[in-house]
């Protein structure tokens, strides 16, 4: 009786164990599941005023996850250096693509293994293409430098921007950082050990804190955490709030245990997340589509997608 019983208990610990591996996140009891796969999980809490925020955990050494950019117009220099730290601002223009059309063709490409997809890089005006903010690198390709006017150099839109640090988002296979971005050198970009990255804002630097006064707006705030107790962070985690301010929206990440520096990427009117199973939770929302046909075309996307070729 007693070896059965030992049995019994070795067993109930190994299936805990396993159910634990299979899902590496568990944010607090605040936050209801949307979807959690192997490797992923959406979650939504509720915020002050009927307000609302959706969570992502991303498990990079289970997950895969695409930048979807159209066809270049023209490629950049190649070298991740800030365009206008040189006085040159002809930063390569991309196509602007409807948030439904890419998420059908994602999900045609990748059938169930397509966990979500949102918006990503800040892009500078409403046409039917666009230029990027900021440098970007896809699969071991330099794509663009970033061109925003209110970025690290002499002639910036704002003083508060002209010694701006931007920070790099870096990820592979197995693990993701954040560090700082050098516009002269374009580092780590510039490594070629480095296969993709995104530059943006911390959230403490965005405009719409620094010169908006940190209105209560749409935001996605994305952070690093670390929760296998090896060195390096294998998750990202990604947090999309309807209402809030970037301060508020920071805050829930740090009490998610994010530690080192928190980035932006675009939201406002243009804030999109879907998953399969939810359907679309945010779509870009344009305030006059009269004025601006293009407004809720978008030049750049971040697809999520468990690893492995089968549908």
């Amino acid at each position: 009786m007693n070896k059965l019983l030992l049995i019994f208990v070795f067993f109930l610990l190994s299936f805990n164990i396993a159910i634990a591996n299979a899902q590496t996140f568990a944010p607090p009891t605040a936050y209801r599941s949307l979807d959690i796969i192997d490797g992923a999980g959406l979650y939504k809490t509720q915020l002050a005023d009927g307000n609302e925020a959706y969570l992502q955990a991303i498990d990079l050494r289970k997950m895969h996850v695409d930048q979807i950019i159209g066809d270049v117009e023209k490629m950049g220099l190649g070298e991740g250096k800030y365009y206008r730290v040189n006085g040159n601002s002809n930063s390569p223009y991309f196509p602007m693509q409807l948030f439904s059309d890419v998420e059908n063709q994602y999900k045609t490409l990748y059938g169930k293994q397509v966990f979500s997809i949102m918006n990503c890089a800040f892009f500078e005006e409403y046409k039917a293409s666009t230029q990027l903010a900021f440098p970007l690198k896809v699969n071991g390709q330099l794509i663009t430098a970033g061109s925003s006017p209110y970025g690290p150099f002499s002639g910036a839109a704002n003083d508060y921007y002209k010694n701006i640090k931007l920070k790099a988002l870096v990820w592979n296979d197995n693990t993701a950082y954040i560090t700082d971005y050098d516009p002269k050198s374009g580092f780590p970009l510039t490594k070629p050990s480095v296969k993709n990255a995104l530059v943006s804002y911390r959230y403490s630097d965005h405009p719409a804190k620094i010169l908006g006064k940190d209105q209560a707006n749409k935001y996605h705030v994305i952070g690093t955490l670390n929760k296998d107790k090896t060195p390096g962070d294998e998750l990202i985690l990604i947090l999309t709030v309807n209402k809030t301010t970037l301060d508020e929206a920071a805050e829930l990440l740090r009490k998610l245990g994010v530690k080192g520096d928190i980035l932006t990427s675009d939201g406002g009117s243009s804030t999109f997340i879907t998953n399969p199973r939810t359907g679309n939770l945010l779509v870009p929302q344009p305030v006059n589509m009269k004025d601006n046909p293009n407004a809720n075309k978008l030049p750049h996307y971040l697809g999520f997608r468990k690893k492995g070729v089968s549908k």
